[in-house]
C-alpha cells in the first residue's frame, strides 16, 4: 500500500487537526501510533488509525507510520489482560470491568501467549520485563493498545509549584536534575542564565534543580509538560534476557534513557509513537550474556530523541563530536529489521546499527527498509562495524541548517571544524573503535542501494576513528547502487559538501567494492559531486560503473586528492579515462537527468519545519521520459526501484533510484 508522512505544516497545526478526529487527544504525542487502516498484518494485529487523506501529506511509495490508535486483538493462544486508569492493581486483571491500573502489574502476571489490551489514558508506570516470563514462537507476550484511544507510558516526573516570573516566563524546583523541557509538545532550547528565558524566547534555563522556562501562548497549568531526567539507566519499557515480547500502538515518552530498549530477541515493536526521550527513543541491546537477534521496528514514529543533545552539540562530548545515542538503534544486533518507520528531529543518528563483540554473539545482517529519516544530527541512517548490513527503498533528507538548533553557533569557535562538520549525512558506514570490544573493525559485504538522499551535506560518507579500527577499515564487498543523491543548493559555511565521499584508506586496501547506477546532482561550485581523500591509484578496489552525475554551476566536480595532499579537480571526461584506466570501468555521464522539480531541492524553504516548512516530496527527484538516466545502467541482482517497481524496461537499467 501507499503511506502519506506529515510533515508539510507546523507541529502545531498538525497535532490540533488531530482532535475531533481522535475523540479530544490534546496532541499527536498522545496520541499512540498507527499503521493506517488497511496496513498488512503484523503478529496477527491490525492497524485502524486516521484515514491518510484526513491531514495534508505527502504520498510515499510504501507504508510508513501513519497517526491513529490500533486495536490490538485479544489473545488467542492465551489469558488476555486488561489495564484502565480506572482500574485497581488489586482486581484480576480479566475483563474491562476488573482492569489492572497499571501494566506493570500485567508484566508481573503475564506467561507465554498471553495479550495485555491498554485502555486510553497517562500511565506514569512502567513495563519492566525484568525477572519475569518471556515469549515463545507463536506464542508472544504483547502490550498493545485495545484501540479506545492514545495510551502513555509516560516516563517523567511531574514538575509542580510553578509561579510566574514575567509574562509567559515560569519557575519551578524539580525533585531531580532535568535534562530538557518539553511544553506542547516542543522542546525548549536551553539557555545558560534564566535571564536569558523572555516571553517568547522559547527557552529554558536550569540553575541546580529550579527551572526557568518560556511557556509561550500557554501556562503551565493549560500545557503538557514532558522533563526528562539525567538518570540514564531509567527503565520505562524495558526487557532483560526476554524475548518473544510485541509492543504494540504504545506512545513511550519522557525517560532519562531510553524509551522502550533492552536485551533479548524476537522483540517487535510497532506502531508505537517514541518521543521525548533523553537517550534513544527504542534499542535493541546485548552484551556477552543476552543476544539480540532478529528484533523488528515497524512502522514507528520516532521523533525528539536524544535530548541529552537538543540543542543540538548540547553534551559534554559535543566537541570530541559523538557521545550520543541514535533514535532507532540497534546495538550489537543480529538480523534487525527496521521497515515503514519515520524517524526525524532526532539529537543523535536517525536509524543505526552498530557494535561487533568479539566471542560473543554474532552481529550484523540488519535491514533498513522503506524508513523515512530526515534532520537528525548527525547522520540520518548509520551502518557501524557491523556485516552485511542493507539499505534499500529508504528516503533520507535534510532541510537547511538552523542555527536556533545549535547549541554553539557556527560563528563561536567552539568546536575546531563548526558545528555543520558534524551535521547532514544522509547515509554513513563507518567502523568506529567504541563500537567493538576489540577495536577491529569489522564493516563489511554492506549493500546500499534504491534510496532517494537529498539535502544532506554529504549523500553516502565513509568514516573510521581509532586504533587499531582504522587501518583495518575499508570498503570490503560493497555495493552502493541506484541511489538518487541530490545536494543542497550550496556547501554550508566552514565544511564541505559531496554527493560520495570516500577516505584514503592505506592500511587496509578496499575490495571487491561497486559504485553503480548512481545518480548525483550538485548545484553550484562548491560542491563536488564525488570526493576521494586519496589518489586514485589508491582505489583499485573500487569500481565505478555507469553513474550519472550532474551540476550545471561546475564542470570538474571531481575531486581526488595526491599523494602530497594537494587535491585537484577534475572534468567528467578526465575522470571517466583515469577509472577506465584503473580498473576498466566506465561511468554513464555527465548530463542534466531532467528530475522532474529539482528545483524544489535547490531553493532553500522560507520557513523550517519547527515554523511550517513545506516536505520535500519525493516524485520530484523521478526523471521525466526524455532523460539520459533512463537505460545507461548496469544489470543488478535487486529486481525493484525505490517505489517497488520492476527496475528493468525497454531501454535497460536506469541511473538512479528510479
Amino acid at each position: 500500500m501507499r503511506s502519506r508522512i506529515i510533515v508539510s505544516r507546523s507541529r502545531a497545526w498538525v497535532r490540533r487537526a488531530l482532535v475531533p478526529a481522535l475523540g479530544g487527544c490534546l496532541a499527536l504525542s498522545s496520541c499512540g501510533g498507527g499503521g493506517g487502516s488497511s496496513g498488512p498484518s503484523e503478529n496477527g494485529i491490525t492497524s485502524g488509525g486516521l484515514p491518510a487523506s484526513s491531514l495534508q501529506s505527502i504520498q510515499l511509495p510504501w507504508q510508513t507510520w501513519e497517526p491513529g490508535t490500533p486495536t490490538t486483538p485479544p489473545s488467542t493462544t492465551g489469558t488476555t489482560y486488561y489495564v484502565s486508569t480506572t482500574g485497581s492493581d488489586s482486581n484480576n486483571g480479566l475483563s474491562p470491568q476488573t482492569a489492572f491500573a497499571t501494566p506493570q502489574k500485567a508484566a508481573s502476571v503475564v506467561q507465554a501467549g498471553d495479550t495485555v489490551l491498554i485502555a486510553a489514558g497517562t500511565y506514569r508506570s512502567t513495563i519492566k520485563m525484568t525477572n519475569y516470563a518471556s515469549g515463545t514462537a507463536g506464542k508472544p507476550i504483547t502490550f498493545g493498545s485495545d484501540g479506545s484511544g492514545p495510551v502513555i507510558i509516560d516516563g517523567s516526573t511531574p514538575v509542580n509549584g510553578w509561579t510566574q516570573v514575567n509574562g509567559s516566563v515560569w519557575r519551578a524546583t524539580a525533585s531531580f536534575t532535568p535534562v530538557a523541557v518539553v511544553v506542547n509538545q516542543v522542546p525548549l532550547s536551553q539557555v545558560g542564565s534564566a535571564s536569558a528565558v523572555t516571553p517568547g524566547s522559547n527557552a529554558w534555563s536550569l540553575s541546580g534543580n529550579t527551572i526557568t522556562a518560556d511557556f509561550g501562548n500557554s501556562s503551565p497549568g493549560q500545557s503538557d509538560i514532558v522533563v526528562p531526567s539525567n538518570d540514564g539507566s531509567q527503565q520505562v519499557v524495558f526487557f532483560f534476557n526476554n524475548d518473544y515480547l510485541v509492543f504494540n500502538g504504545l506512545t513511550v515518552r519522557g525517560s532519562g534513557a531510553a524509551g522502550i530498549w533492552g536485551y533479548g530477541s524476537h522483540i517487535t515493536v510497532q506502531n508505537c509513537l517514541l518521543e521525548f526521550n533523553a537517550k534513544a527513543g527504542l534499542n535493541f541491546m546485548a552484551n556477552a550474556l543476552n543476544a539480540n537477534t532478529d528484533n523488528q521496528a515497524l512502522y514507528n514514529f520516532v521523533y525528539q530523541n536524544v535530548l541529552l543533545n537538543w540543542p543540538r552539540g548540547n553534551n559534554q562530548f559535543a566537541q570530541d563530536g559523538g557521545g550520543w545515542s541514535g533514535g532507532l538503534g540497534f546495538t550489537d544486533s543480529l538480523n534487525g529489521v527496521a521497515r515503514g518507520n519515520v524517524v526525524f528531529d532526532n539529537g543523535g543518528e536517525g536509524i543505526i546499527s552498530y557494535g561487533s563483540n568479539s566471542g560473543g554473539p554474532a552481529t550484523g545482517g540488519t535491514l533498513f527498509e522503506q524508513n523515512v529519516a530526515f534532520d537528525n544530527w548527525s547522520v540520518n541512517m548509520y551502518f557501524d562495524n557491523q556485516p552485511n548490513d542493507t539499505a534499500r527503498q529508504n528516503i533520507l533528507f535534510d532541510h537547511p541548517i538552523q542555527e536556533a538548533q545549535l547549541f554553539y553557533p557556527s560563528s563561536s569557535g567552539n568546536w575546531s571544524s563548526g558545528p555543520p562538520q558534524k551535521y547532514t549525512v544522509c547515509l554513513m558506514l563507518a567502523d568506529e573503535y567504541n563500537s567493538s570490544t576489540n577495536g577491529s573493525a569489522n564493516l563489511a559485504n554492506t549493500q546500499v542501494y534504491d534510496n532517494l538522499m537529498a539535502g544532506c551535506r554529504i549523500g553516502i560518507n565513509e568514516y573510521a576513528e581509532g586504533s587499531p579500527t582504522q587501518s583495518q577499515h575499508s570498503l570490503k564487498n560493497t555495493l552502493i547502487a541506484n541511489n538518487t543523491i541530490i545536494l543542497p543548493p550550496t556547501t554550508p559555511a566552514g565544511t564541505f559538501t559531496a554527493g560520495i565521499h570516500l577516505l584514503d584508506n592505506t592500511g587496509t586496501a578496499d575490495s571487491g567494492t561497486v559504485i553503480a547506477n548512481n545518480l548525483v546532482y550538485g548545484f553550484d561550485n562548491t560542491e563536488p559531486v564525488v570526493q576521494l581523500d586519496g589518489p586514485l591509484s589508491h582505489y583499485s578496489g573500487v569500481t565505478w560503473s555507469k553513474n550519472l552525475y550532474f551540476n550545471p554551476g561546475w564542470s570538474s566536480p571531481f575531486y581526488v586528492n595526491s599523494a602530497s595532499g594537494s587535491g585537484t579537480y577534475l572534468s567528467f571526461g578526465t575522470w571517466n579515462s583515469d577509472i577506465s584506466t584503473l580498473n576498466g570501468s566506465s561511468d554513464a555521464g555527465f548530463a542534466d537527468p531532467l528530475l522532474v522539480g529539482v528545483g524544489q531541492f535547490q531553493s532553500a524553504p522560507s520557513v523550517y519545519y519547527d515554523t511550517g516548512l513545506s516536505a520535500y516530496d519525493y516524485r520530484n527527484a523521478i526523471p521525466a521520459s526524455t532523460s539520459p538516466a533512463i537505460g545507461v545502467g548496469a544489470s543488478q541482482s535487486y529486481t525493484t526501484n525505490l517505489e517497488g517497481s520492476a527496475f528493468v524496461n525497454s531501454s535497460g537499467w536506469n541511473a538512479g533510484a528510479f
